[in-house]
C-alpha cells in the first residue's frame, strides 16, 4: 500500500490545493464576505415583502413579464432582474426587492475592498461603510426594487478596477475597466457623470500606456461590449410586451409603442429626452436653496458627525494621492452637482453615488484621526485616546441603525399589493381604470404577473395627454364602469363622480 501511495504523481493535489487558497484569500476572503453579510442581513430584516409602490412596481413587472419601462430603459437591470425573478423565493415582488438588498451589500463589499486598496485601517473602513449602510435613502433604495444600488455597486467596481489597472496598466485590465463602465452605462445613464473622473485618473496615472493602440483598441472595444446590452431593448420591443412604458395611449384607449427598432425611437429612451425640461433646471436663489437641502441631505446621511472627518479625508486624499483624489472628487462634484440642479420630487434617492464617493472620504478622513492619535508622545492619550475613537466609531454606527431602523424599515408593509387588490376586488367587469403611479403599476402587477382580474384596464396618466384622456372618458361614460384616483376639473364638468372605496367612479350625468 505503502509503495502504490508512493508511486502516485504528487504535483496533483498540492496545485489544487494552493489553487483553492488562493481563491479563498484573494478573491472571497473573510473580510468582503464581512462586508458584504452584516449589510444584507440588516437588509433582508428590513426588506419589503412583497411588491412596492410607484417605479418599484413598474420596475419588477417590467423585468418579470420581460416589458419595457420608460426613460432611460435600464436594460441591464431588465435582463438581470429577468433572470433574478426566477429564484424560488417568496411572490416576484419579494424576488426583486431582494436584487437590491443583494446589489446595497454588494456595494458596501466592493467599498471595502477599495478602501483595503487604499490602506485604510479595518475601524475606519467599518465606521464609514457602516454609516453608508445605514444611511437613510441607501437604505431605503436596499429594500424595494429599485436601479440604485445596482449602480453604485458598478461604480464601486469600476472604481476598484481602476485602481487595480493602477498598479498594473496593462491592456487586460484596462479592457476589464472599458466592459464594466459599458455596463454600467447600459444599465444606467447617469453614469456619464463619472466618465470625467475615469478619464482624469487614467491620463494622469499612465497616459501612454492607456493611449498606446495595443490598450486603447480593445478598451474600447469592451466599452462597446458592454454598451450593446441596449440591444435588449429592441429584441423585447420586437416580443411586443403586454407591459410598456416606451410610448402613449391615444384618445380610443390604444397604446402606441415607440419604434425601437430605428435609431430614433432608442436613443429617445435611452436618453431620457422626456426628461430634458427637468434638467438644468434652477438659478440663483433657487440653486443655492437646492444646494443646502443637498448639503442637509449629506449631513442626515452620514449623522452629522461624519460630515467633517469626510472633509478631512478629502484634505488629506489630495495631499497623498492627487491622481485618485481628483477623480473621486470630479465623480461627486459630477454627480451631486447634477441631481441638484435636476427639477424632479424624488431626487433625493440620487445622491446614492455622491454619498458612496463621500464615504471613501469619510474612511480616509476616520483613519487619519487614528493615526494622529497614535503618534500622540502621551502613551496615556495614546493609548486610550485610540480606544475611545474605537469604541465612538462603532458606537455611532450602531445608533445610526437604531435610529434610521424605524424610519426605513419595510419589512410590514404590504400597502401597495393590499391598495391594488382592494381596487380590483371593487372593480366591475371589464372596467376602465385611470391612475398615476401609486395605483397602475402595481394593478398591472397583479394583473400580468399573478393574472388577477385580466378583464380590467389600466392606463398609467403619464401615458396619456389630457385632452386624450377626457375624450377617452367622454367616449367610454356609460359603456363601461371608468375609475379614476384622483378627479381633475375637465371631468368633473362631464361626468357625475361618485367616491367608491379607494377611487372614483365616473357615471353619466344624465
Amino acid at each position: 500500500m505503502t509503495n502504490f501511495a508512493n508511486s502516485l504523481p504528487r504535483w496533483r493535489l498540492p496545485v489544487q490545493l494552493r489553487h483553492l487558497r488562493s481563491v479563498s484569500l484573494k478573491t472571497i476572503d473573510q473580510r468582503t464576505l464581512l462586508a458584504f453579510g452584516l449589510p444584507f442581513v440588516l437588509y433582508l430584516l428590513t426588506l419589503a415583502p412583497t411588491i412596492y409602490n410607484l417605479d418599484s412596481a413598474e420596475l419588477t413587472t417590467a423585468a418579470a413579464t420581460g416589458g419595457i419601462v420608460r426613460a432611460t430603459g435600464y436594460p441591464l437591470y431588465l435582463l438581470l432582474g429577468r433572470v433574478w425573478s426566477w429564484l424560488p423565493i417568496g411572490d416576484v415582488g419579494f424576488r426583486m426587492n431582494l436584487f437590491s438588498a443583494f446589489c446595497g451589500a454588494l456595494t458596501i463589499a466592493l467599498a471595502e475592498r477599495i478602501l483595503r486598496r487604499m490602506q485604510v485601517s479595518a475601524w475606519a473602513r467599518f465606521a464609514a461603510l457602516g454609516l453608508l449602510a445605514c444611511a437613510p435613502f441607501f437604505w431605503a433604495m436596499s429594500l424595494i426594487a429599485e436601479v440604485y444600488t445596482l449602480h453604485t455597486a458598478l461604480m464601486a467596481g469600476i472604481i476598484l478596477l481602476l485602481l487595480r489597472w493602477a498598479e498594473s496598466p496593462t491592456p487586460r485590465r484596462l479592457a476589464l475597466v472599458g466592459l464594466t463602465v459599458g455596463l454600467s452605462l447600459g444599465h444606467h445613464a447617469a453614469t456619464v457623470l463619472l466618465l470625467p473622473g475615469c478619464a482624469w485618473y487614467i491620463l494622469s496615472v499612465a497616459p501612454r500606456r492607456a493611449l498606446a493602440p495595443r490598450a486603447l483598441i480593445p478598451a474600447v472595444a469592451a466599452l462597446f461590449l458592454g454598451v450593446s446590452v441596449y440591444l435588449y431593448l429592441p429584441l423585447l420591443y420586437l416580443a411586443q410586451p403586454a407591459f410598456n412604458y416606451a410610448g402613449h395611449y391615444n384618445a380610443a384607449g390604444q397604446f402606441s409603442p415607440d419604434d425601437l427598432l430605428y435609431a430614433d425611437g432608442l436613443w429617445k429612451l435611452v436618453t431620457g429626452r422626456a426628461f430634458a425640461g427637468q434638467m438644468l433646471a434652477y438659478q440663483g436663489a433657487e440653486l443655492w436653496q437646492e444646494i443646502a437641502e443637498f448639503a442637509g441631505q449629506l449631513s442626515q446621511a452620514f449623522f452629522i458627525v461624519g460630515v467633517g472627518p469626510g472633509l478631512v479625508g478629502l484634505a488629506v486624499l489630495l495631499r497623498r494621492d492627487r491622481r485618485l483624489a481628483g477623480m473621486l472628487l470630479l465623480m461627486f462634484a459630477f454627480s451631486a452637482g447634477f441631481y441638484i440642479d435636476y427639477r424632479v420630487v424624488d431626487k433625493n434617492t440620487m445622491f446614492l453615488p455622491a454619498f458612496l464617493i463621500w464615504a471613501l472620504w469619510l474612511a480616509v478622513g476616520y483613519d487619519w484621526l487614528q493615526q494622529w492619535l497614535s503618534r500622540t508622545r502621551d502613551h496615556v492619550t495614546r493609548t486610550w485616546g485610540t480606544r475611545l475613537l474605537r469604541v465612538a466609531l462603532v458606537g455611532v454606527v450602531l445608533i445610526a441603525a437604531a435610529w434610521n431602523w424605524r424610519l426605513t424599515d419595510l419589512s410590514r408593509d404590504r400597502s401597495a399589493r393590499q391598495r391594488g387588490e382592494a381596487i380590483l376586488q371593487a372593480a366591475e367587469p371589464k372596467a376602465l381604470i385611470l391612475g398615476w403611479w401609486d395605483t397602475v403599476p402595481v394593478i398591472e402587477y397583479l394583473q400580468l404577473v399573478e393574472g388577477q382580474r385580466p378583464d380590467v384596464q389600466a392606463i398609467n396618466r403619464f401615458l396619456i395627454a389630457p385632452a386624450d384622456m377626457r375624450q377617452l372618458v367622454e367616449r367610454n361614460l356609460g359603456r363601461r364602469p371608468i375609475y379614476i384616483d384622483s378627479v381633475p376639473d375637465d371631468l368633473s364638468h362631464v361626468a357625475r363622480v361618485r367616491r367608491t372605496g379607494l377611487v372614483y367612479e365616473l357615471r353619466p350625468r344624465n
